[in-house]
């Protein structure tokens, strides 16, 4: 799914523009305007990630834990209990505030309260207190930093030992540019598990945060993963360390990456 394309780019710039001049007006702390967000912010989704997403349905296993690292307001979250099925459990971590009360009532509109462990949490390589900065104009950009709002931290491995150690088939990370450091948390579950890692990398994000894509692929690499593209068609074969850093070159572009063993 990458996003170089800029009917992309140029639509999702346009709904963030709305959302900031929406947010000033104040509609957005009504309820009215919450469930004009998270309807439109569904459909978004919809239209340019559901075609792709459906193939990721194959690496999670029927009754096994999904991790959703950055789960926002559970578009993802939604669908891997599904897939996972009632034998199946998905822990969603989310460290914002405002998208984890909207995730709480997602999962609970859903009827997925007894499948579903949500957890405001940031993830990283160490437990403990860390700083969250929220961006006012963008929902899905707030990132780790030296300052912001604090925020509880866990790591996965944490998270699974505290758990009894499930069985983890699938793992989705979106968490602007500090994948590495959920990566440093997760040595002992890569070791025992090799779940399917499906990946946001963003060379820029990546850098403000003191690595970069090739750092991360070529990290990942080395733990025995090869990425692939998911595409309207399926997923694409393996693809080489070159040609993965290609598709996130250009400056602005991201692209989400699923990562097999």
């Amino acid at each position: 799914m990458s996003q170089n394309d800029s009917s992309i780019n140029g639509l999702q710039t346009l709904l963030l523009g709305l959302y900031g001049l929406v947010r000033k007006s104040g509609f957005l702390s009504t309820s009215s305007g919450r469930w004009l967000f998270e309807t439109s912010y569904e459909i978004y989704k919809e239209m340019l990630e559901a075609g792709e997403v459906k193939h990721l349905a194959a690496y999670v296993k029927p009754g096994s834990t999904v991790i959703d690292v950055g789960a926002n307001v559970g578009f993802f979250t939604k669908r891997f209990a599904k897939w996972t099925g009632r034998g199946g459990r998905v822990i969603a971590v989310e460290a914002e505030e405002l998208n984890f009360q909207r995730l709480l009532r997602r999962v609970e509109k859903e009827g997925l309260t007894g499948q579903v462990e949500p957890l405001q949490a940031a993830v990283a390589e160490q437990a403990g207190t860390l700083m969250l900065q929220l961006n006012p104009d963008h929902p899905g950009d707030h990132k780790l930093g030296e300052d912001g709002v604090p925020v509880e931290a866990v790591t996965l491995d944490g998270l699974v030992e505290t758990r009894g150690w499930p069985d983890v088939s699938f793992i989705k990370i979106d968490v602007q540019g500090a994948e590495m450091r959920v990566f440093a948390g997760a040595e002992e579950l890569f070791k025992r598990m090799k779940p399917a890692l499906f990946v946001e990398v963003d060379d820029a994000h990546l850098k403000a945060q003191g690595t970069s894509a090739a750092e991360l692929i070529k990290h990942l690499m080395a733990l025995g993963y090869a990425p692939h593209r998911v595409e309207k068609q399926g997923v694409s074969d393996a693809m080489s360390a070159e040609d993965a850093l290609a598709l996130v070159s250009t400056p602005g572009s991201y692209t989400d990456f699923l990562f097999l063993a």
